[in-house]
């Protein structure tokens, strides 16, 4: 096993379902690395909203990592497909990637243990055009293919 764990552990894992601990073809090493998996994907979604280096981690960024590091140990290596959707995983998979979203959008929250709240980054910004919504007036390509979008003329027209 290379680094430790961020977010979750193997222990967590098998507390909360006791089943994978008891197949004789998943190791702790193969727990390892889904746990490793969920949590690069628990950062990736929201490391323009948080620093993901914490120094508490926040109780529910444990609570996405294990349940997303089981939903994948039961979806690649134990469920057929009829038995994984006959189960609750696909449906808390799905709710964990929604919580995400709404933590990357800034709709949600993070929280210590103890309950404070866990500040957002401030070192980052999006930037927007006027023109965002509008297709590019120039591009990189031949020049016989630029074209004007008659929807941003239009808008930019009325708003002189």
């Amino acid at each position: 096993m290379a680094a430790a764990l961020k977010y979750t552990t193997v222990a967590r894992i098998l507390t909360a379902e006791p089943m994978i601990g008891s197949l004789t073809t998943i190791t702790s090493a193969h727990l390892f690395q889904f746990a490793e998996d969920a949590e690069a994907l628990i950062d990736g979604r929201i490391v323009r909203a948080y620093d993901v280096n914490f120094a508490s981690v926040p109780a529910q960024l444990l609570a996405f990592a294990t349940d997303l590091a089981i939903y994948h140990v039961l979806s690649r290596r134990v469920f057929t497909q009829e038995r994984l959707q006959n189960s609750v995983w696909p449906d808390r998979f799905r709710e964990v990637l929604d919580e995400l979203k709404l933590l990357a959008d800034g709709e949600s929250i993070l929280t210590t243990a103890s309950g404070d709240i866990v500040a957002a980054r401030t070192d980052v910004a999006e930037v927007y055009s006027t023109t965002k919504d509008h297709l590019a007036t120039f591009h990189e390509g031949p020049t016989g293919t630029q074209v004007q979008d008659p929807d941003k003329v239009d808008d930019l027209l009325s708003a002189r």
